[in-house]
């Protein structure tokens, strides 16, 4: 089981301290409560506050849970988070995790509420999350490990991996396939 992304923005207070909501790349607009059950698999009552599973981890997991082989000639987005499921939590990925968030102000003009809105592209590395505009604008860097809630944007002290993040997400970005208008 997993739920979509945060409450909606009018519905503020719902992110246990989490900064941000729906329509936001901060942490209360993307993190999600993650269930899963397996009796004889995954323990029940087991917690795991260190493994960062992504959505787009769940095809290569699913698929090596299963037995499926995957083609290798293909570099999938997510990775295989099975060993997590399985009772053995996983603090470091392989990949950082990327997000779009492609904004329309037309019919996408929320969150409007002050702190909520976030640039509409985030990476997250490690411990470092990196929230940038499309367009190179816009920089927070956030040490998820020390703050989770994003309260304090360390970009200026850590400019090195504000840059190295931010050479990453641009070049995910300009890498992905454009539809013509």
């Amino acid at each position: 089981f997993t739920s979509d992304n945060g409450p909606y923005p009018r519905l503020a207070g719902r992110t246990n301290a989490l900064r941000g909501c729906k329509i936001s790349l901060y942490e209360g607009g993307i993190r999600l409560p993650f269930i899963a059950r397996w009796p004889g698999s995954v323990k029940a009552g087991a917690t795991d506050a260190t493994t960062v599973l992504s959505a787009v981890d769940m095809f290569p997991t699913l698929c090596h849970i299963a037995g499926a082989e995957l083609p290798a000639d293909i570099r999938w987005d997510g990775q295989d988070q099975s060993a997590a499921l399985l009772g053995k939590p996983q603090p470091q990925r392989a990949q950082p995790i990327f997000w779009e968030y492609g904004r329309n102000e037309k019919f996408f003009g929320y969150p409007k509420g002050p702190g909520d809105r976030s640039p509409n592209l985030a990476i997250r590395d490690g411990q470092w999350k990196l929230l940038i505009n499309a367009d190179g604008t816009g920089a927070e860097l956030y040490n998820l490990s020390a703050d989770p809630s994003e309260t304090k944007n360390v970009s200026a002290e850590h400019a090195d991996v504000t840059s190295r993040l931010q050479q990453n997400i641009l070049g995910w970005r300009q890498s992905l396939p454009r539809i013509a208008n």
